[in-house]
């Protein structure tokens, strides 16, 4: 079986279950193979056991956050890991969020709730593309805190966390 045939592969990690199974659906309708994993330190271990296509990340999660997932990704010294696209969705309305996951690697950014259209459009061209070329997209709703403005108390702990965990 040559790469082309082989089906792609994602991780979902979020802690609230029903977004897992719903992304994971919308993944399977694509040709994809899902591992879910309820939090950040879950989805390390399945990323660790075999890198995936593609990883899919909330921010806010107990153990492992997302951002602190997606800097373990990217400061890993082994290629198909550091190299997997992240995709992170989050609730989290903060004028940051944006630039922070962006400084972090990551190569998207959508707000929830989801759209199962906008969402598979990023999916497809995450896995079909450079990733080279880092780039963060969001929807085009109002609803998106833009700008730069002063960083809210859940971004600030999750940036704390990574901190912390830096030090260790």
């Amino acid at each position: 079986m040559t790469d082309s045939d082989r089906p792609r592969r994602c991780v979902i990690a979020d802690d609230v279950r029903a977004s897992r199974e719903t992304v994971a659906t919308w993944m399977q309708e694509c040709g994809f193979q899902c591992t879910l994993a309820k939090n950040g330190l879950q989805a390390w271990q399945a990323i660790c056991h075999q890198p995936p296509d593609l990883l899919i990340t909330d921010l806010e999660m107990p153990g492992l956050c997302g951002l602190e997932l997606l800097e373990r990704i990217r400061q890993s010294d082994y290629e198909p890991i550091s190299s997997v696209p992240v995709l992170v969705m989050t609730s989290l309305r903060d004028g940051q969020t944006l630039t922070i996951v962006q400084q972090m690697g990551g190569d998207a950014l959508l707000q929830k709730p989801l759209c199962k259209q906008s969402t598979l459009s990023v999916v497809l061209d995450l896995v079909a593309g450079d990733h080279a070329s880092r780039r963060v997209v969001h929807p085009l709703d109002d609803s998106v805190v833009t700008g730069s403005g002063v960083i809210s108390p859940t971004l600030r702990r999750l940036l704390k966390t990574v901190a912390k965990s830096e030090r260790r």
